[in-house]
């Protein structure tokens, strides 16, 4: 494993990222998603996750792509 980082989503579910060579591991409640995006590693996840699927009306995929862009920085 190359790195691990804590986030959530906007409706507070917790979202763990790992790096694994040339691919993302996002883990979204008991769900696993693995990408070589980090974006849709991540929007998969959250699709995937009926507590967190677009229940709260946020916008996801703008979140997603400034999580993937601040884990990809520190990187």
């Amino acid at each position: 494993m190359d790195g691990e980082w804590h986030s959530s989503t906007p409706g507070g579910r917790e979202v763990l990222v790992q790096r694994r060579g040339e691919f993302w591991l996002v883990r979204c409640g008991d769900l696993r998603v693995l990408n070589r995006n980090l974006d849709v590693a991540l929007m998969n996840a959250i699709r995937a996750d009926p507590e967190t699927a677009h229940s709260d009306g946020s916008d996801y995929p703008t979140w997603a792509r400034a999580v993937a862009d601040e884990i990809d920085s520190a990187a």
